[in-house]
């Protein structure tokens, strides 16, 4: 929920639509959540997405935050799947996390774009590449943000010899 709210305050000018961000942040908190909570990240992306909307709690707050947190697991799944990658996601290269990214911000906005199609919510033809393009960059800083922090930790951090 933190970069929920962080990505609409400094992304705020990145805004397409209400819903949909040339920069989301929460794209690639989504893919880390699944990644190392499994089914429990799904649970709490679930909760995540549902909790931050500002519309009343309603059917289209359900979908959205079901589309949300079912999503990255369908891409993890496949992915590891198509690339023979252990459940551990040991040995997983940055190629395959680029794959992941793009699979990820493919998967959020057609889902997405599909529901907003069905229910004439947003125009879905105007949406699908600005909300890729948001989940793609979003994702891509998470995952180079989360590189660096890890990074720094390990450098900050000498263990005993």
């Amino acid at each position: 929920m933190l970069f929920y709210r962080l990505s609409l305050w400094v992304f705020s000018y990145f805004q397409y639509n209400p819903r949909v961000y040339w920069i989301f942040l929460p794209a690639g908190i989504r893919m880390i959540s699944v990644f190392i909570f499994g089914w429990a990240g799904v649970a709490g992306l679930f909760i995540g997405s549902a909790i931050t909307n500002e519309e009343e709690m309603s059917s289209y707050v359900i979908y959205l935050a079901a589309i949300s947190a079912l999503s990255p697991m369908l891409v993890k799944r496949t992915c590891k799947w198509w690339f023979n990658i252990p459940s551990t996601l040991q040995g997983l290269t940055g190629k395959q996390l680029l794959v992941f990214s793009i699979a990820g911000a493919v998967a959020n906005s057609l889902f997405s774009s599909l529901y907003f199609h069905l229910t004439d919510t947003i125009d879905t033809l105007k949406s699908f590449l600005p909300m890729f393009v948001g989940d793609l960059l979003g994702t891509v800083i998470i995952f180079y943000l989360s590189k660096a922090i890890l990074r720094f930790a390990i450098a900050i951090y000498k263990p005993p010899a």
